[in-house]
């Protein structure tokens, strides 16, 4: 399992494949710290250029069959209540290409389907239960955001979102987050209105390389991906888990991220 890693994650900088040694508890130490800190890991350089290069191939002889879609929605979820507070519908612009695109000996996949890498994250989250999902298209999704592609602020659904940075965009398209925005209440507050409104206090805007590994615990803290440039690309993995084996997910979500139900057999 060790040699289906070489190559592709730099492990002299990150060695996941020995994390009950020294070295190894020392990454682990600072992922915990890192999220602990204000929910957002990020590990630079986590897989090498060659890799990077390769995988970029890969997505660039499949543009053609990426989906797009634009779509406004709450930035605070359906289940919380405005009292009284603006409402606040942020868009969300972006292109997906389905994990079933990629052939088998795709690298993209080679790091996915890595039972060491999974290890990492779950030993990361410090979870019992951390399983790949079974799904053939939402398990591992390239997502490109083109010149004016974003994503509003907003929480996550879970945490442990996992994202791989390929290609960064250099005028726009930065992540920024406000750390431990959630107080876990049923009302929104002021000041999560006055982020999503244009009030910047609180946040913090993250320039991430291309080879970034990022875990977020986007449940906890409003973020979003800002506007991205004029004719600038920005291209990202983001790899699917779940606590129960063989997840599928939904096909409203297939439907939605792809504009199909069905995988290409």
């Amino acid at each position: 399992m060790g040699k289906d890693l070489n190559g592709i994650i730099d492990l002299n900088r990150y060695p996941i494949l020995s994390l009950n040694e020294v070295n190894g508890r020392g990454t682990l130490q600072d992922c915990h710290s890192q999220l602990e800190k204000n929910s957002l890991c990020l590990l630079p350089q986590f897989v090498t250029k060659r890799f990077i290069s390769e995988v970029l191939t890969e997505i660039r002889e499949h543009n053609n069959k990426a989906f797009y879609r634009e779509h406004w929605r709450s930035a605070f979820g359906a289940s919380r209540s405005l009292s009284g507070l603006k409402s606040a519908k942020t868009r969300a612009s972006m292109h997906s290409i389905a994990f079933d695109i990629f052939p088998e000996t795709s690298k993209l996949r080679s790091l996915y389907e890595s039972e060491p890498f999974t290890k990492f994250l779950r030993k990361v989250l410090k979870k019992d239960k951390f399983f790949k999902c079974a799904d053939q298209m939402v398990g591992c999704i390239v997502t490109i955001c083109r010149e004016n592609d974003e994503l509003g602020w907003h929480y996550d659904p879970n945490d442990g979102v996992v994202t791989l940075m390929l290609q960064k965009s250099e005028v726009g398209g930065k992540f920024e987050f406000a750390p431990n925005s959630h107080p876990n209440e049923e009302i929104v507050n002021e000041h999560e209105q006055a982020i999503v409104s244009g009030s910047r206090y609180n946040t913090h805007l993250v320039d991430q390389d291309a080879g970034t590994l990022s875990i977020f615990n986007g449940s906890k803290a409003l973020h979003r991906v800002t506007p991205v440039g004029k004719g600038e690309e920005r291209i990202m993995a983001i790899f699917s888990y779940s606590d129960t084996p063989g997840y599928v997910f939904r096909d409203d979500v297939r439907q939605n991220f792809f504009g199909r139900k069905k995988a290409i057999i």
